[in-house]
């Protein structure tokens, strides 16, 4: 997909990626750190997540295409290069938030042969790991957009 309605689909389907990988972190933030966020939004979360992991590559491809008729630049260079490792924050964040969704379901913790005990602190850990890509995420998408400025606007 390159155009939309005539246009160049990179730029508006950037603007989806630059508001949705923040919120999405923000979010995996809240359910990490507060319980009965987790509680209360459900499966939100793991669904906002699939929809920003799903919009990542999509948005990329559009890039690469719109790279192809402008040229490429150092600038581009390395805004496509960043752009392409936004993944690497995005799919692990959708993965982490999805197993700290599963583990507060009893149908899910009572088929794994651990004690209550080691499921919590599997719990913790996944709670950090959770913060820790979701601050991975909303570094890289600053990283990104920052460079993509750089590109369009010099500087």
């Amino acid at each position: 997909m390159d155009t939309i309605n005539g246009l160049p689909a990179h730029p508006l389907l950037v603007h989806f990626v630059v508001v949705a990988v923040p919120v999405t972190a923000l979010v995996a933030i809240a359910i990490a750190v507060w319980p009965r966020a987790r509680i209360a939004l459900g499966v939100f979360p793991s669904i906002l997540a699939l929809v920003t992991l799903i919009a990542v590559p999509i948005t990329t491809s559009a890039g690469e295409a719109l790279e192809k008729k402008v040229g490429s630049t150092p600038q581009l260079e390395q805004h496509t290069q960043l752009g392409d490792e936004l993944i690497l924050a995005v799919g692990p964040l959708f993965g982490l938030i999805a197993v700290l969704q599963l583990l507060r379901y009893p149908f899910v913790t009572e088929r794994i042969p651990l004690s209550d005990k080691t499921i919590g602190v599997v719990d913790a850990v996944v709670r950090v790991a959770v913060v820790a890509a979701a601050i991975a995420s909303l570094v890289m998408v600053v990283l990104v957009g920052d460079s993509g400025a750089r590109a369009v606007w010099g500087g």
